[in-house]
């Protein structure tokens, strides 16, 4: 019987830039983060609309990275998935919610929300219903779980479907759920669920990105940041998630070229910590807001609102890098200690579409 050896020549995949990448979306975050809370005592300045500029970026490239390293689970039997993933994320999750109703009952809660972190039932619907930082986590969990159970579902079906719920979801009054965590859920998993089935296609189109492709995508990524911000064209469908595809796509052709360079090298070790400082960053955010909201009338401060933000952001950058460095020591805040040891999967065949792997 004749067989047929042949070895598919593919182009050379970039992956270079995804630590960079995640070390620009976490600064963004912490900057987003530190001009939320300094808003609520008239300390911060202009940079609220710049706030609403900046969130278009962050999570969809985080949910965007996360998704490209997530096609192998499409394999794996529901054990499998519960103990190397979702478990741990349940497990984070949890754990550092109930870290930060700890920590709100010693720190006064200063944020200007309907509630509040210890409430009772706010803490009693956590699992269903975050309202804390900690969503991102949560949201990771319901995007691995649906990627797995919609794994038979054809690939033009899933990408529809999460497109149609991203453009509802970040247009004004068409699908509001009044719960960050289910909001961002419908706003995002678009960008994971196509990250999961074509991996491949987004290495090779980074490793072929040229300075001018970056260029033209600065350029559409702050057009289109007028017309939403500005001019309040928010409320046409779609136009928020193009927003947010193109910033996706300049976030990756800006971190390829911009990678090598040495100077920028701390970004590196951003992404290499961007879990553990999406995690402890708000602890310290919250901390510098107790400290200034006793003086947040001194007229000094008044007089530093724009910049304010941005000064709390780069310290809160540097402590968490430290304060994650030493927490390290206590493995049990970031592995599960219930997840046994692991054994060699034996994969179970799927039919995957999308990139071959």
């Amino acid at each position: 019987m004749y067989i047929s050896l042949v070895t598919e020549i593919r182009p050379p995949e970039n992956r270079e830039w995804i630590n960079f990448a995640k070390g620009a979306a976490i600064i963004l975050v912490v900057v987003y983060h530190s001009s939320l809370f300094l808003n609520d005592v008239d300390l911060a300045g202009s940079t609220t609309r710049l706030r609403v500029v900046l969130s278009y970026f962050p999570m969809p490239m985080f949910f965007f990275i996360a998704g490209l390293t997530s096609r192998r689970m499409l394999t794996w039997s529901f054990r499998d998935l519960w103990r190397r993933r979702l478990l741990i994320l349940v497990y984070l999750y949890l754990l550092w919610s109930l870290l930060q109703v700890l920590f709100y009952l010693v720190v006064p809660y200063l944020r200007l929300t309907d509630t509040t972190p210890t409430d009772l039932l706010t803490i009693a619907l956590l699992p269903v219903w975050p309202t804390s930082s900690n969503w991102f986590i949560w949201a990771l969990a319901i995007f691995t779980l649906l990627a797995w159970l919609l794994r038979e579902v054809p690939v033009r079906v899933q990408i529809g479907v999460a497109g149609l719920l991203a453009v509802l979801a970040t247009t004004p009054n068409m699908l509001d759920f009044d719960n960050v965590g289910w909001d961002r859920v419908a706003a995002n998993f678009f960008f994971f669920v196509v990250a999961v089935y074509f991996p491949h296609t987004a290495y090779r189109l980074a490793a072929r990105v040229r300075v001018w492709h970056a260029a033209a995508l600065v350029v559409a990524y702050f057009g289109l940041a007028v017309l939403l911000v500005p001019l309040h064209l928010s409320r046409v469908p779609g136009l928020v998630l193009i927003e947010s595809v193109v910033a996706v796509a300049m976030g990756v052709a800006l971190a390829t070229l911009l990678v090598r360079v040495k100077w920028l090298n701390f970004m590196n070790v951003l992404g290499q910590f961007s879990l553990q400082i999406y995690l402890v960053h708000l602890f310290l955010v919250a901390s510098a807001l107790a400290l200034v909201a006793p003086i947040a009338e001194l007229p000094w401060l008044e007089s530093a609102a724009n910049v304010l933000p941005f000064a709390l952001a780069a310290i809160v950058l540097v402590l968490s890098v430290y304060l994650s460095k030493f927490l390290h020591r206590f493995p049990f805040l970031w592995v599960s200690p219930f997840r046994k040891r692991q054994t060699p999967i034996v994969s179970r065949r799927v039919r995957l579409q999308g990139d071959p792997l």
